[in-house]
């Protein structure tokens, strides 16, 4: 059956149908938002508001279901550390983390080895710290090629944690 109906009542307006089989109709709406007695079309500059839900054990990218990871920060070593090792398939996107540093010490996260900087020097002294609460687009991430990498501007002692997803 063809798509479309014919409205007979009145001036025999058309409306916008879509066959879905077995000779049923399905009318095709243009959703429109506002307040009460008004209707603001809905397109690209003036999107539907919609509200989202992120589960705690799961969230989504573009369809893709993500499973958050937590990584644990443990070092002492000046200069680099690897937290994450790259899979060269994935992004490391890192959507929350929190240390403390057991002296002064600038702390900043990299893009592997002498990588590339994803934050700016942090500065800390004797039991200070950071802590970045959870942002579902992220903080920060690498790319497939790096791995998640932590430098420390001294041999001094930060421990955290940090959770993150594969994109």
């Amino acid at each position: 059956m063809a798509d479309n109906v014919a409205i007979t009542a009145g001036s025999g307006t058309t409306i916008a149908t879509d066959d879905i089989g077995s000779g049923v109709q399905v009318q095709r709406i243009k959703p429109v938002w506002g307040a009460d007695g008004t209707g603001t079309d809905t397109q690209i500059s003036q999107p539907l508001p919609t509200q989202g839900t992120i589960e705690s054990s799961q969230a989504s990218n573009l369809g893709t279901i993500l499973t958050p990871k937590f990584g644990v920060i443990s070092t002492s070593s000046s200069g680099d550390t690897q937290l994450v090792a790259t899979d060269s398939t994935h992004k490391i996107r890192v959507v929350d983390y929190a240390f403390i540093c057991e002296g002064t010490v600038a702390v900043k996260f990299t893009k592997g080895a002498a990588g590339t900087a994803m934050t700016g020097a942090m500065a800390c002294v004797v039991n200070s710290g950071i802590s970045k609460g959870f942002n579902p687009w992220g903080h920060f991430e690498t790319d497939t090629t790096h791995d998640l990498t932590i430098n420390l501007s001294a041999a001094v002692g930060v421990r955290g944690h940090f959770t993150y997803v594969l994109i």
